[in-house]
């Protein structure tokens, strides 16, 4: 009776469920779209008899859609988990909504930034001007719902109410009514819960584990991938390129998977690894952006990559130096401010692992 009644006390949860629902159903339709127009596009033929697209970027394109239709087919179930109250779907929406959250809230000012240089690096940037104002207005809206439905997620899942309903244990309503020899039920069994109710990894280092847990899982694929142009990776001042760069991203993969997986479980040494990490990341990108030769060598590799597109004949008109370095100081900002994040939430991680542990 108390679990039906969590469930129909807390519309705004069953909504929330739905909605979650509703998205990844519209995230299988679009993924098989995409992949099946992607099986279809070797078979297209542009006006000048040539392919649509290279097979590097169609290949790219099938590999990211394919992993993102795997993460709507999750979402459909987590949307059914919420509708049952399992808490598991409710850690999951706090991750997903707060993944939501962050990658939109940094994508609209990033849009702006690359559409505001696209003007003027046009032949007719002066008649692209109103249709560029138009393409800001939409994906100002396409971010925007997605970062309104996971600020929504991250209020409503944290409510202490919506907590309890989830947490609440359902096992109580299979133990029988048991009766003393006096006619009196018996009070309920006491069900003691496995871990204590502090002993929960903070939710912003939840919601970084999971968006590293989906990053490790490109960075890893990365090593099978078919690449017209190898990118080059600069670590401390050495150059690589071709399988070695490629392997280096899968080593670096596979160690921020296992770390993230590790700070969902409450190891330990597992938010110090990727604390590592990021500090060796940071250091790298500082020691790259002032290695006179990283930007030429990220020029000339894009545009080797561009130069099979033929949307982009002559190289990509925006994808300047000054772009380049912009887009590095934005990155190494980022991991600064992931380090200042795992820096503060330490000691409340450490707290929460001793307590699991124990």
């Amino acid at each position: 009776m108390n679990t039906l009644a969590n469930k129909s006390s807390l519309p705004a949860v069953t909504a929330a469920g739905v909605v979650a629902i509703i998205l990844s159903a519209l995230g299988v339709l679009l993924g098989l779209l995409i992949e099946v127009s992607m099986l279809v596009a070797p078979g297209l033929q542009t006006a000048e008899a040539t392919p649509g697209l290279p097979a590097s970027t169609r290949a790219a394109v099938q590999i990211i859609w394919l992993l993102g239709l795997g993460v709507a087919v999750f979402g459909f179930f987590v949307g059914i988990g919420v509708l049952r109250r399992r808490n598991w779907a409710r850690i999951t929406m706090l991750i997903w909504g707060g993944i939501m959250a962050v990658l939109s809230a940094i994508s609209i000012p990033f849009i702006f930034l690359v559409f505001n240089t696209l003007p003027s690096a046009l032949p007719n940037g002066a008649e692209a001007g109103p249709f560029m104002g138009f393409l800001k207005a939409f994906m100002v809206l396409f971010y925007g719902i997605p970062l309104g439905i996971g600020i929504w997620w991250l209020v409503l899942f944290t409510r202490p109410r919506v907590a309890a309903a989830f947490i609440a244990p359902a096992s109580l309503a299979s133990y029988p009514s048991a009766m003393d020899v006096t006619g009196f039920p018996l009070p309920e069994p006491a069900v003691a819960p496995s871990i204590s109710s502090k002993a929960i990894c903070p939710l912003p280092l939840m919601i970084f584990a999971g968006f590293l847990v989906f990053s490790s899982v490109c960075m890893v694929l990365v090593v099978p991938f078919p690449m017209a142009g190898s990118m080059p990776f600069f670590l401390f001042g050495h150059f690589f390129s071709g399988l070695s760069a490629k392997a280096i991203f899968g080593i670096m993969g596979l160690l921020f998977g296992v770390g993230a997986v590790g700070i969902l479980k409450l190891k330990p040494w597992a938010l110090d690894t990727v604390l590592f990490l990021q500090l060796a990341l940071l250091a790298n990108g500082l020691l790259s952006l002032m290695n006179p030769r990283f930007l030429a060598a990220m020029q000339e590799a894009i545009q080797h990559a561009d130069a099979a597109n033929p949307a982009f004949p002559g190289g990509n008109p925006f994808l300047t130096d000054s772009f380049f370095r912009a887009m590095m100081i934005i990155g190494l900002c980022f991991s600064a401010a992931i380090i200042v994040l795992l820096l503060f939430y330490r000691p409340r991680f450490r707290e929460a692992a001793s307590l699991a542990k124990a």
